[in-house]
């Protein structure tokens, strides 16, 4: 037998007809174009070849290659199935997991398509396939895998936009602001499973690049305030004697038993135990002085007290009873590192209608590179999930290179965006409304802290092509 068609149209696009055609021996499917002269290929064997020319998004896609699906697993079962020996493609099967346009299989299914309902099995089978291999899972819906976003914004902001027009041709500094599609940093490690294990177990979780694909650049004059401000997170921390002795008596004696009670502890039993064993192990080793069995007098009070319902804490005890506290030793400890956050400022004036284009193209880069993203459909569409926000690459350039003297920046985020198009308290507007000024502060927060590591010429993790050396002679991040 050769392709029949079996779906006359399977849909109507542009008001071009299109029909599913289906080889039951072989079990080649084809959906056709039909526009009266000629017949085009658009879908072969559950891929879209010509997807774009359609203009179909990838919900169409999906919604139609479904339909060809059904029509097609119901001429199977009209023409008599497996037991003519027919077959059916297996990206056709309805339990094969990957059932989505361009995810099929080499070989052919010569199965009878199940006959557990898609509310039933489907679903089961669906969740099982997802707990047996959930990278695969994800990343179909991973926020860079193509699901996500409007796609039109590489038509829309590739090629750069400068502002003023004659900015590059003045030879003065200049600031960088480049947009990038997103790309979660520890997805390996996250969904790589036993191997990936291994990896964190002995190194600790690697952080990656968060660039995926370049959208476009905006140049603008350097702005007015040039600064940076790196913290680090310190906090005070108190351990009181008595802790620090139990603390290095637990140390000294982790035993057996002592894991056990620790464990025990842990799940919310044993603690009094651990506690007695403790202090039992404190007074054997000779440590008991008289000032730490004031101290060991005081806490043993006040838990006596407290079981009889007064919460009298041992630290009160001493102040009242004898005037004294007990020894914090207070100290400042290193917490943590922190991340940095950037605001600039501009006034844009366009003096040319082709000026003034780009400061609106230079607004809506910002603006929608920083919206969450949707599943592609149309605008008030539902989507089950939303996807993370472009990110951004900063740089301070003279020419084509950094500038040393001042700050890097690592992939940052575009946290705030405000857009002021009155900044002299009235409406002043050219032909069509165009605002005379503009005046916009954007906020940006770093994705990751900085290191010590950072500080290196050429030292840089393979991979890591988000990060810039850093030369002896300059400032650094």
């Amino acid at each position: 037998m050769a392709l029949t068609t079996v779906k006359k149209p399977l849909f109507t696009k542009n008001n071009v007809n299109y029909d599913l055609q289906y080889d039951p021996v072989t079990g080649a499917a084809n959906i056709i174009s039909t526009d009266g002269s000629t017949n085009t290929l658009v879908y072969k064997d559950g891929d879209w070849t010509s997807a774009s020319s359609l203009v179909l998004n990838s919900a169409e896609q999906q919604q139609y290659h479904q339909q060809a699906v059904l029509a097609i697993q119901s001429a199977y079962t009209a023409s008599g199935g497996s037991t003519k020996g027919y077959v059916l493609p297996q990206w056709a099967n309805q339990n094969y997991s990957n059932n989505q346009p361009g995810q099929k299989s080499s070989q052919p299914q010569q199965n009878q398509p199940s006959t557990t309902t898609s509310n039933s099995g489907g679903g089961i089978g669906q969740l099982f396939a997802f707990l047996a291999d959930p990278k695969s899972s994800y990343e179909k819906l991973a926020v860079n895998g193509g699901r996500f976003g409007v796609g039109n914004e590489k038509e829309l902001f590739g090629g750069g936009m400068v502002y003023p027009n004659d900015l590059m041709s003045s030879q003065q500094d200049y600031f960088a602001i480049s947009q990038f599609t997103y790309k979660p940093s520890k997805g390996d490690d996250i969904f790589g499973g036993n191997d990936a294990v291994k990896r964190i177990l002995l190194n600790g979780l690697q952080p990656g690049s968060n660039l995926q694909s370049p959208i476009g650049t905006v140049f603008l004059p350097m702005p007015n305030s040039v600064a940076d401000s790196n913290n680090i997170s310190w906090g005070e921390d108190a351990m009181g004697n008595l802790a620090a002795a139990a603390t290095a008596n637990t140390m000294a004696n982790l035993g057996p038993q002592a894991m056990t009670a620790a464990f025990g502890s842990l799940l919310g039993q044993g603690g009094t135990a651990l506690q007695i064993a403790n202090l039992v192990k404190l007074a054997s080793s000779g440590a008991i002085g008289d000032e730490m069995a004031t101290l060991l007098g005081g806490d043993i009070t006040s838990k006596l007290l407290k079981l009889q319902g007064f919460g009298v804490e041992a630290e009160s005890i001493l102040a009242r009873g004898a005037g004294i506290v007990p020894n914090s030793n207070l100290e400042l400890l290193f917490n943590s590192p922190t991340l940095r956050k950037f605001s600039f400022n501009y006034r844009l004036s366009p003096r040319s209608d082709t000026e003034a284009k780009t400061v609106r193209r230079i607004i809506r880069f910002f603006k929608q590179g920083m919206a969450a993203k949707k599943v592609k459909g149309k605008s008030g569409q539902s989507s089950f999930f939303l996807g993370t926000p472009n990110v951004f690459k900063l740089e301070y350039k003279s020419g084509r290179t950094g500038i040393d003297g001042v700050n890097k920046f690592k992939t940052c985020a575009l946290t705030s965006f405000n857009c002021n198009y009155t900044p002299d308290g009235f409406w002043s507007a050219y032909d069509k409304g165009q605002p005379v000024s503009t005046v916009f502060q954007m906020s940006f927060d770093e994705l990751e802290p900085i290191y010590d590591t950072d500080y290196q010429a050429d030292n840089i993790f393979e991979g890591r092509d988000d990060l810039s050396s850093v030369s002896n002679n300059a400032v650094g991040y």
